[in-house]
């Protein structure tokens, strides 16, 4: 169970708002609600800072997350690609039953956690289906290197020269075939794989062309820009709000310290 912030008033007290996540863990099942949609996930001492930081953060607003589900009202299917613990994947999942999931994510125990985050919420029966691979721009063997915190959920890992040997796939090599696949979203949190991915998925996205969510790094930020451009895509919007035509495109190149990234065709 969750710790209780009015029966533990005082102990809070002590502690700065900025510290509370740092000093008193959280545990229990969190539901966690945005504007349209609500869902629940599992917290272990506060192992999952992306669940945990909203518990202490009435106000934690995420325009990401929010977009994402947005999306996912229209019915499709999803691709949420480094998955973590499965926010985007619940997310999607919930905005619409119709929906179908593709959930990748390569460290072990972040993939056991999304498995369990779905049971949460009765959608492992539904259309999903959760790799514990990671993706990349050819189907091959790579060295996967975690990161890990100070609890035992990575909030991190990369394709690394060191580290665990894992599978990675391209996306372009799997069957996306069927009268009714019609792929609509691409989110990809990936640590730095962001280009190597959307180099391997390059048929998909001229075919489907799907919105796209990208966590980009300050060393390829340009070169997936300019790629996706290229393919059509001109509606490109950062993480606050802020819309850049493609008139723009050079000007938003310049904001390398941009994390997610918003793509749209047009």
């Amino acid at each position: 169970m969750f710790i209780n912030k009015n029966k533990d008033a005082e102990r809070l007290k002590q502690i700065s708002n900025d510290n509370l996540e740092k000093n008193i863990p959280v545990s229990g099942i969190f539901r966690l609600t945005l504007s349209k949609i609500s869902f629940e996930m599992l917290v272990i001492n506060s192992d999952d800072t992306s669940v945990s930081r909203r518990f202490w953060n009435d106000n934690y607003s995420d325009f990401s997350l929010e977009r994402w589900s947005n999306w996912s009202l229209e019915e499709g299917l999803y691709l949420d690609i480094g998955a973590h613990t499965g926010l985007y994947t619940m997310a999607a999942l919930t905005a619409n039953n119709k929906n179908r999931l593709l959930s990748i994510e390569p460290f072990p125990l972040n993939y056991h956690r999304i498995i369990t985050n779905l049971r949460l919420n009765n959608l492992d029966n539904k259309n999903v289906k959760v790799l514990n691979c990671a993706v990349s721009d050819s189907n091959k063997v790579v060295k996967f290197d975690v990161r890990t915190p100070r609890s035992y959920l990575s909030k991190g890992g990369k394709i690394n020269k060191q580290g665990e040997d894992i599978q990675a796939i391209k996306l372009d090599s799997l069957n996306f075939t069927g009268n009714n696949i019609d792929i609509k979203g691409i989110k990809i949190d990936a640590e730095g794989e962001d280009l190597r991915i959307i180099l391997g998925a390059e048929k998909i996205i001229k075919k489907y062309k799907p919105k796209i969510i990208i966590e980009c790094r300050k060393n390829n930020i340009n070169e997936v820009l300019t790629f996706l451009s290229k393919l059509g895509y001109k509606n490109i919007y950062d993480a606050d709000g802020n819309i850049f035509g493609s008139v723009k495109l050079a000007q938003f190149k310049e904001k390398a310290n941009m994390k997610d990234i918003f793509f749209e065709f047009s």
